[in-house]
């Protein structure tokens, strides 16, 4: 969705590039001996212009509309300029939205090596109160550098080498890490028992661990401020990564192995999120005046272009799914849209959207436009 937003954002700038590069056409040249026909150059600027707009948006040329040999050209160069940058930008668009997925595990590796940097910062502090003053050392100062579960990360050798194959390494934001360790860490509550602890057992490092991921990383604010700029997607991804962090964390049993442990996966099946997250980029742009009239026929008294753009992105995605994923059931494609409305759209949405997906899912079914097979003729009576 957020992909399909940005090339609706990029469309409309590679337009108006076209209409710039149309004023450019007929300026008047400067070093022509003969004065300017400026009439005529308005004109012909006009006569281009309105037949861009009819090429890119579809908005009909008026009636006994004529058009000179050279604003048609104008234009046809123009529409052309728009093609090819349009092109450009879908490829990298639809190239960065792939990375976008991927690089969720780089931020699992982010979060994790996070408390691998508070555990060596606690022993180094805990290193100087020992040197400078003995006699206020405390067993429980080397809880959090002892930690069984973080100790599992650090001697894992698939995560050492990740994180230098990714340089992500905390010591650049040395800053953060210490502001954070000092006003947040070491005020928490539940983190100050377990530092008053003597020898914890396996479990209490666990829990801590599960704490410090559900109720500091990733529900202190300044910390979600850091990742959030690190990630423009942050906010959508954050549960994702967080569910990839606790399960890796739950998992770890006292006698498992660090050398047998895998980064986790994102997606059960990569290939296959992939071909969907591709085809239905693909399949809803190709059909967008197709998907755009549909809507229309069903949104009386409303013009497409006075949508919310969101609802006509999520209308648009869904009308994809049911008519190109034969596999998934109409109801199941009906919520998901409905719940993407709920999150990123206006109030009213999730009443629209489910009226008319309704609306249009039936008649996709009665005409035959929508076929289903398998798993998608559930719940589709």
């Amino acid at each position: 969705m957020q992909t399909m937003f940005a090339y609706g954002q990029c469309k409309e700038a590679n337009y108006n590039l076209g209409l710039e590069e149309i004023d450019e056409v007929f300026q008047p040249d400067l070093n022509s001996m003969e004065a300017p026909d400026h009439d005529l150059l308005k004109s012909n600027k006009e006569q281009a212009k309105a037949v861009l707009a009819e090429k890119v948006l579809s908005t009909p040329l008026p009636e006994s509309f004529t058009v000179s040999k050279e604003a048609q050209g104008a234009a046809n160069a123009a529409f052309k300029s728009f093609l090819s940058n349009s092109d450009k930008d879908f490829d990298r668009l639809k190239k960065d939205m792939i990375l976008d997925a991927e690089s969720l595990v780089d931020y699992f590796l982010w979060v994790i090596s996070l408390m691998i940097a508070w555990s060596d910062l606690s022993k180094s502090e805990a290193d100087k109160k020992k040197k400078l003053t003995p006699e206020r050392v405390l067993t429980g100062d080397y809880n959090l550098s002892q930690n069984k579960v973080i100790d599992f990360f650090r001697k894992s050798s698939k995560v050492q080498v990740a994180l230098v194959k990714k340089d992500i390494d905390w010591s650049n934001e040395e800053d953060y890490l210490k502001s954070w360790y000092k006003d947040i860490l070491k005020k928490d509550e539940v983190f100050s028992e377990y530092r008053r602890k003597a020898n914890p057992n396996f479990k209490d490092d666990k829990e801590v661990i599960d704490h410090l991921i559900k109720q500091i990383i990733f529900k202190e604010e300044v910390i979600l401020s850091f990742f959030e700029e690190k990630d423009i997607h942050w906010k959508e991804n954050k549960a994702i990564i967080r569910s990839l962090v606790a399960r890796s964390v739950r998992d770890i049993e006292i006698d498992s192995e660090p050398k047998k442990f895998d980064l986790p996966d994102f997606s059960n099946n990569w290939e296959e999120d992939r071909e969907f997250f591709e085809k239905i980029l693909n399949t809803t742009v190709e059909h967008d005046k197709e998907y755009s009239d549909m809507i229309a026929a069903k949104t009386k008294n409303w013009e497409v272009d006075r949508l919310a753009n969101t609802d006509q992105i999520i209308l648009k995605m869904a009308i994809s799914e049911m008519m190109n994923f034969r596999n998934i059931p109409v109801k199941v494609t009906i919520n998901e849209y409905i719940e993407l409305s709920k999150n990123y759209s206006t109030p009213k949405s999730k009443q629209f959207v489910n009226g008319i997906l309704d609306v249009i899912s039936n008649e996709l079914k009665e005409n035959g436009q929508m076929k289903k097979t398998g798993r998608g003729l559930i719940d589709n009576k």
